[in-house]
């Protein structure tokens, strides 16, 4: 197995966590909105929702495409080696996906909760500082975890260049 092959597989369980992120957006939450005649917030949900199963059904039907980019192709087609590099190159994609994984859906939560607490358009205006501060904080989560997953061979140099021999 490749560290291409590694990352796809955790790819593809990245979309395994969209797709069910996506469930609440589509079912219960417009259900509870319709119900209480909030059209907007209801339409805006399940959008949320078909987002989700569109981002999830790229990247299960296509997680190569995302691997080979994730990490660099390598010489080794056989086998995975366990090349220090490689490892912590695929150590450190699979943590950028998990922290995506972790962090995203609380932001599009949190964000969508704003709006339908927002009687204006504006949702930054009806959030007050802690509320600033949280989408602050996940914004940066979501920053870290990027840079883990564009930068994951860069990274992965730095830190084997820390392991004794």
């Amino acid at each position: 197995m490749t560290p291409q092959q590694f990352v796809g597989i955790a790819v593809r369980m990245f979309s395994v966590c969209l797709a069910i992120t996506s469930i609440p957006y589509l079912s219960a939450i417009p259900q509870k909105l319709f119900s209480a005649d909030h059209e907007v917030g209801a339409t805006t949900s399940i959008s949320i929702g078909a987002a989700y199963l569109v981002a999830a059904s790229m990247i299960w039907f296509f997680p190569m495409v995302f691997a080979n980019r994730l990490v660099p192709r390598t010489q080794f087609e056989n086998g995975f080696k366990t090349r220090p590099n490689e490892v912590a190159t695929v150590g450190i994609a699979i943590l950028g996906l998990w922290k995506l994984i972790d962090a995203t859906p609380d932001l599009i939560s949190y964000l969508f909760m704003a709006h339908l607490n927002s009687p204006s358009g504006s949702i930054f205006s009806s959030l007050d500082t802690r509320g600033k501060a949280d989408i602050a904080f996940i914004c940066l989560e979501i920053g870290i975890a990027l840079i883990f997953l564009l930068k994951a061979h860069t990274i992965a140099r730095l830190v084997v260049k820390q392991i004794p021999e």
